[in-house]
């Protein structure tokens, strides 16, 4: 769990507010408006930020001790991915409160919490898709505050990039200016991405950007040619099976808890939960992947009715502390931790009777927060651990278990640091022809990649930063170009690992 926040930076900041629709729904013409904002944004503290890991375990009846790191945290055996899209002001008043405890409505509630397998206590975590304006969502006078956001992080829990303004034809710039914004406002880097619809182009933009776990209501066919060969780590079943999932392309789809958090909707929400507790799918250890755009206030019943389904959760027979209520960003943080470390060393002591291992924890990803690692010891029985390079270590004698809990803020990457693949910066139509202009030189030879509805495009020609479309007919007004990053094979020159991110539906100028 994230400490409180301390000591405050300052930020003066140009954003940009609108009138936001809810997912599925279009971006309204001429809805973005610049207004000036001053916000604080808090300094969150590092954590631990060293290098090493080191355990010393003091063994009994020990015969070559050996180790493993669990499939998931705390060595549970399946779990739950819950979101709640749009930023209304309930992800605080009402979401937070029933999860960490707290009072809605003049009802005090208890919070929701499990085991680490050790005794400790661990808070249900959440995910909030968000669009990071200064709106959030359609209804501007029910958002939640930056503050609140600020608190909701220090709680915990995590938010994902849902885009600026619930979409855009530029799906760098609506991933990027998002990601910048929330980090202005916050110092909290997003890193998933809850698709705001069944939009076109976010996933194969996202993965190039460095986004891993991408969420949506994915239906069959996805626009990204997510179906076509060496794409098919798409979970349609709205879990991730953890066990076998690649977790350098998690594609999830999710399914719809229902917004109103009325007696008919708790119904289908605990059928989903009986689903993923069943058992079924049990080798695969899987975490359900679920979203709802609720619970409203003006719902009288949904806050009891939220706090009956996270009851179901808890009391499910299938259940008896074997699940992890997690976050995307936990999720996420716990594969590419383990994928990552090193183990520098593991070595047993017979005279001392001290099994020693030594973590590397140089290989992890930059961006990622939450270091934290669960490990089961084998060929001998732990008497007791003591810990260097964490913030906090637990232990459980009985099954073997260690949990290392470890927060490193201190590499986190600013996002307006980042190095971007080329942009185009202009497309202007003259007759058969539509300039390109990038602004940074590039090297093409696809036409497959760029498509104008209505036309067709014949050759391809120009070099560095500025290129030329040849079409089959005059270009009209009004027109679109859309560029598929799948099928097209622009990339910054010199640099293969930077593509041109998709264009959807993006405006040619006269």
């Amino acid at each position: 769990m994230l400490h409180t926040l301390h000591k405050a930076l300052k930020y003066v900041v140009v954003l940009v507010s609108a009138h936001i629709p809810y997912c599925n729904h279009p971006l309204p013409a001429g809805a973005a408006k610049e207004t000036a904002s001053i916000y604080i944004a808090p300094k969150l503290p590092l954590g631990d930020t060293a290098r090493y890991v080191r355990l010393e375990i003091e063994m009994k009846k020990a015969i070559k001790p050996d180790f493993y790191f669990t499939d998931l945290p705390y060595d549970k055996n399946k779990g739950l991915m819950l979101m709640k899209d749009d930023a209304s002001i309930t992800d605080y008043t009402m979401v937070l409160k029933i999860l960490s405890g707290g009072v809605v409505n003049g009802k005090t509630y208890p919070g929701f919490t499990y085991t680490d397998g050790t005794g400790k206590k661990i808070g249900y975590k959440y995910s909030f898709a968000i669009n990071p304006n200064e709106g959030h969502t359609t209804d501007l006078e029910n958002v939640t505050s930056w503050d609140q956001i600020n608190q909701i992080i220090a709680k915990g829990h995590a938010f994902m990039n849902h885009s600026l303004f619930h979409g855009g034809t530029d799906k760098l710039k609506a991933i990027k200016d998002a990601e910048k914004n929330m980090w202005t406002h916050t110092h909290y880097r997003m890193t998933e991405i809850a698709v705001p619809s069944n939009d076109e182009g976010y996933v194969t933009s996202g993965l190039q950007l460095g986004y891993h776990l991408i969420t949506s209501q994915f239906g069959e066919p996805v626009p990204d040619g997510n179906n076509d060969p060496g794409n098919q780590n798409i979970s349609w079943g709205s879990f991730i099976p953890m066990t076998t999932q690649n977790f350098n392309k998690v594609l999830v789809s999710r399914y719809n808890l229902g917004d109103q958090w009325n007696s008919a909707e708790l119904k289908v929400s605990e059928n989903f939960i009986d689903e993923i507790f069943s058992g079924s799918n049990t080798g695969k250890k899987p975490i359900g992947a679920a979203f709802s755009h609720g619970p409203f206030k003006e719902s009288k019943d949904a806050p009891d009715n939220f706090f009956a389904f996270l009851t179901y959760i808890q009391n499910h027979p299938g259940n008896h502390d074997s699940a992890w209520i997690t976050s995307s960003k936990d999720l996420m943080n716990y594969e590419q931790t383990k994928a990552a470390v090193i183990v520098i060393s593991k070595h047993y002591d017979a005279a001392t009777k001290k099994f020693i291992i030594i973590l590397d924890m140089k290989n992890v990803d930059p961006n990622v927060v939450s270091r934290n690692l669960s490990l089961k010891i084998t060929g001998g029985t732990i008497s007791t651990v003591h810990g260097q390079g964490s913030n906090d270590i637990t232990f459980n004698p009985l099954t073997g278990l260690i949990n290392i809990y470890k927060t490193d803020r201190s590499k986190v990457i600013d996002p307006y640091q980042d190095a971007l693949p080329p942009q185009i910066t202009s497309i202007v139509a003259k007759g058969k022809i539509i300039l390109l202009l990038y602004d940074k030189p590039v090297t093409q030879s696809k036409i497959e990649g760029y498509d104008v509805p209505g036309n067709k495009v014949i050759s391809l020609s120009g070099d560095g930063k500025t290129w030329q479309l040849h079409l089959l007919n005059t270009v009209q007004s009004p027109q679109t170009l859309f560029y598929r990053m799948q099928l097209g094979d622009a990339i910054q020159t010199g640099n293969h690992k930077m593509h041109v991110c998709n264009y959807a539906g993006q405006p040619i100028k006269f």
